[in-house]
């Protein structure tokens, strides 16, 4: 079984919307994840704009990376990341790539399997 910390688990919980309301989604994931970073690492995504998103990135990039399951042995949601992040979709409208990256990773971690054949990939509980 995937080990995850308690952070990681909270990162899931809300892209799988387990927090609609005590962090409800507000139209995009960027605003949507501001109140849980704030509280995961104790400062605000407002004051540090660009620390905020670089490091949402990052930690949304790393716990993808920990739970994928990408079957497709190509690496396609890999490759889904990259080009959300370079070009505007339907799905994916936001201004800055790494925005739209991080909007493409919240959905994968959404869509994620947590139990496959009756057995759990990992564990949301605390």
């Amino acid at each position: 079984m995937i080990q995850l910390t308690q952070s990681e688990k909270k990162w899931i919980k809300l892209a799988k919307g387990h927090y609609e309301v005590e962090y409800p989604y507000k139209g995009c994931w960027l605003e949507t994840a501001k109140p849980l970073f704030e509280e995961v690492y104790g400062w605000s995504p407002d004051e540090f704009h660009n620390d905020y998103v670089i490091g949402l990135f990052s930690k949304l990039m790393e716990l993808h990376l920990k739970i994928e399951d990408d079957r497709s042995g190509n690496n396609v949601q890999l490759f889904g990341i990259f080009g959300a992040a370079f070009a505007k979709s339907l799905r994916r409208t936001e201004d800055e790539p790494i925005e739209r990256a991080i909007s493409e990773l919240f959905g994968l971690i959404q869509n994620n399997t947590v139990i496959e054949n009756g057995e759990a990939r990992y564990s949301l509980d605390f």
